[in-house]
């Protein structure tokens, strides 16, 4: 079967510079879905954009109050089909150690991390398709190294594309901002102050069913990955 993943970061400048706070967290995280279902996806979008007036790149911190019930119906898609999933991972970063485990190097680190959101997810068999927001790499070759490592780490799946693209070109890509948004929203309690963000927060966690935060390995629908540094 053949999947398209779609992925984006949260506060990824604390990979360079990690932060000594207690709790704060850098975020990757990922859609999954049947390649097939892309269109139908999008026209729902699209659909939504239109009942709602709501036009541009959609975005986490673009959620306001005159916004939030288009942002319901938003995430209210991806709770609509049982196919599509989200995983994310949670990076505790004041127990990053650059020199240590990443030659020093961020960068390296950064996609290091994409290998683990993405690698324990990839089925015997399956046909993926990677698309990462676009960002400017010191090295050219960080997403060819990606596909390789992942291709040699599950060789009974196949990997077709890693590609960075646009994030203002894809809906999908925009989606995944919004509920990994809402991901970090929680887990750094980065909205306080803003109503909209908590009643959207609250508006995913009734939908889950429990409060968001690290889950077991064996959640599907919507895992969160807190990655163990050390203690």
């Amino acid at each position: 079967m053949h999947f398209e993943i779609y992925c984006d970061e949260s506060r990824p400048e604390l990979l360079a510079k990690p932060s000594t706070a207690p709790g704060d967290f850098s975020l990757l995280g990922s859609l999954w879905l049947p390649a097939d279902l892309r269109q139908t996806i999008k026209k729902e979008i699209t659909e939504d954009r239109a009942a709602h007036s709501v036009w541009g790149e959609l975005k986490w911190t673009k959620v306001t109050s005159a916004k939030v019930d288009f942002y319901k119906a938003l995430t209210d898609i991806f709770f609509r089909y049982e196919s599509i999933s989200f995983r994310a991972i949670a990076i505790k970063t004041e127990k990053i150690d650059l020199q240590r485990h990443h030659n020093n190097d961020p960068e390296l680190g950064y996609y290091k991390f994409y290998y683990q959101l993405l690698v324990h997810r990839l089925a015997s068999g399956g046909n993926y398709a990677v698309f990462l927001d676009h960002r400017k790499n010191r090295l050219p070759t960080r997403l060819r190294s990606l596909k390789t490592v992942l291709t040699r780490a599950k060789p009974n799946s196949t990997i077709d594309l890693v590609q960075a693209i646009p994030s203002g070109e894809s809906d999908l890509l925009q989606l995944c901002d919004v509920l990994l948004g809402v991901v970090q929203g929680r887990m750094n309690e980065s909205n306080r102050g803003s109503l909209a963000k908590m009643e959207l927060v609250n508006h995913v966690e009734n939908k889950l069913g429990h409060k968001i935060g690290p889950t077991h390995v064996s959640e599907l629908k919507f895992n969160i990955f807190q990655i163990w540094l050390g203690p």
